[in-house]
């Protein structure tokens, strides 16, 4: 099956297919948004800025079939030490309560990452979004992601030490711990409340906390 499979870098021109795959798939699959109630017309805007952010770097891989059907994403953006917070936070709609603490979760869990990172490190590559569709799952796409389009000159020219993802998924906590991502800081779901003191975020896949792992950029299997 995988070698029936493209894998190649994503464009800024295949924004828009990227976009409706996140619609077709990711936002089933992504257990804090269905454990939240938020609604597809809630996450657009918020799905939308991940994919323009990530497609302004050439890091971000895009897994196809022969005829252009798109099976495989892996988002991934720069974060720099001096920028902002705010470049790197997440925004999208807040109007309601469930996307609201959506994003105040994925804010908060990276909030100190440069506090938590070594200090020799000023670049790191962020994985904001891996996802496959259900029908191509368990065929070792999501693994064989990790190390694409990581080629040593492009790596080197961005000042790249390590990568970080907040991982909220189950299957991706597994995956990552596996391939030697360490964990940086957790938030457990069951701290999270809404207005009035109610947990509202109970994930269905068996995760219990949203994680940000790190991995230096020296653990990979890196191109030339």
């Amino acid at each position: 099956m995988d070698q029936e499979l493209i894998y190649r870098l994503a464009f800024q021109t295949d924004t828009e297919n990227i976009c409706q795959f996140l619609f077709r798939y990711f936002y089933y699959d992504e257990p804090l948004g269905q454990a939240l109630k938020v609604s597809l017309e809630e996450v657009d805007q918020l799905y939308r800025e991940i994919v323009n952010r990530c497609l302004k770097f050439p890091f971000s891989t895009l897994v196809t079939r022969n005829d252009g059907e798109i099976v495989g994403v892996l988002l991934i953006s720069v974060w720099n030490r001096n920028d902002s917070e705010e470049d790197n936070d997440y925004e999208g709609s807040t109007s309601s309560e469930g996307i609201r603490a959506l994003i105040k979760l994925l804010n908060e869990v990276h909030s100190n990452f440069w506090s938590l990172a070594p200090s020799n490190i000023d670049s790191v590559l962020h994985r904001e979004v891996s996802s496959v569709a259900p029908h191509f799952q368990r065929k070792g796409i999501a693994t064989r992601m990790l190390n694409e389009n990581l080629n040593i000159l492009k790596l080197k020219s961005f000042n790249i030490g390590g990568v970080i993802s907040e991982t909220c998924s189950y299957s991706n906590q597994v995956l990552l711990a596996k391939h030697g991502f360490k964990p940086l800081k957790e938030i457990k779901y069951s701290t999270v409340e809404d207005s009035k003191g109610n947990k509202i975020l109970k994930p269905t896949d068996g995760s219990e906390g949203i994680i940000l792992n790190y991995k230096s950029i020296d653990g990979f299997d890196l191109s030339f």
